[in-house]
């Protein structure tokens, strides 16, 4: 008979053990909680992280942006309407009997500034809304004493404009360099700055970006820059084969 003492422990009471790492060649402890099973109410339970506010800020901003130039640039200052608004809706809804015809409101609905005044008589309180939950939700935490953390919630949002320079210059590389070392060039730098090194992943990244290559420029034959610099140094053959092909 096993004693109790031999039973393995909980789940939830085992140590995370550092775990081997291929990429970076040094263990490291992996900060996500062990899988568990999700109830339906973990899916539905709404809470407020740390980085709430600066969200619920920047989609007020946005929502009153939208509001601003809402004016001027929908066609509302060119909007036709029924000049007895008061008598136009009771003719809509048959309390009086209008004499002659009178203006649908389908063509009314159908006017350019109908569209974003529905949006933004929904986008903006909603927005609105969400930012004053979010400033109660931060001025409890700090009158708790609770972390906050929005300078790191908002280095974190910054972090990821990296990977758009990424995009960008790799957009501007390709009418010097040419799809194919432009491609290679991401598809091997933008792995190793993720951490993907060692000789193993550059050869899989390599492979993996000619393949690519392969596929689109030579077999798909998408369209790139017709003067690229790079192909423009090359012998008049070469030249002609690498605008073709790659």
């Amino acid at each position: 008979m096993k004693s109790r003492s031999a039973s393995p422990a909980p789940r939830s009471a085992t140590a995370v053990r550092p775990i081997r790492s291929d990429t970076t060649g040094r263990a490291f402890a992996s900060a996500c909680p062990p899988d568990s099973k999700i109830n339906v109410t973990d899916i539905t339970d709404f809470r407020r992280g740390r980085g709430d506010l600066i969200f619920s800020l920047f989609m007020a901003g946005l929502a009153l942006f939208f509001l601003a130039f809402f004016f001027t640039q929908t066609g509302w200052e060119g909007r036709k309407l029924p000049q007895n608004m008061a008598r136009y809706w009771m003719d809509q809804f048959g309390v009086t009997a209008p004499e002659g015809r009178t203006a649908r409101l389908g063509r009314i609905l159908k006017q350019s500034w109908v569209a974003p005044l529905i949006c933004l008589g929904v986008l903006v309180p909603a927005a609105l809304w969400n930012l004053r939950g979010a400033w109660r939700a931060q001025a409890w935490r700090q009158r708790f004493k609770q972390p906050t953390g929005i300078a790191h919630e908002l280095g974190q949002w910054l972090r990821a404009l990296e990977y758009v320079v990424w995009f960008v210059a790799y957009t501007l590389l390709v009418p010097v360099l040419g799809y194919l070392v432009s491609t290679v060039l991401l598809g091997t730098l933008l792995p190793w700055r993720l951490g993907y090194r060692g000789w193993r992943w550059m050869g899989i990244c390599l492979a993996a970006s000619f393949a690519i290559v392969l596929v689109f420029r030579t077999g798909l034959q998408i369209k790139t820059p017709v003067n690229i610099w790079l192909y423009d140094q090359l012998p008049q053959r070469m030249e002609t084969f690498m605008q073709v092909w790659f």
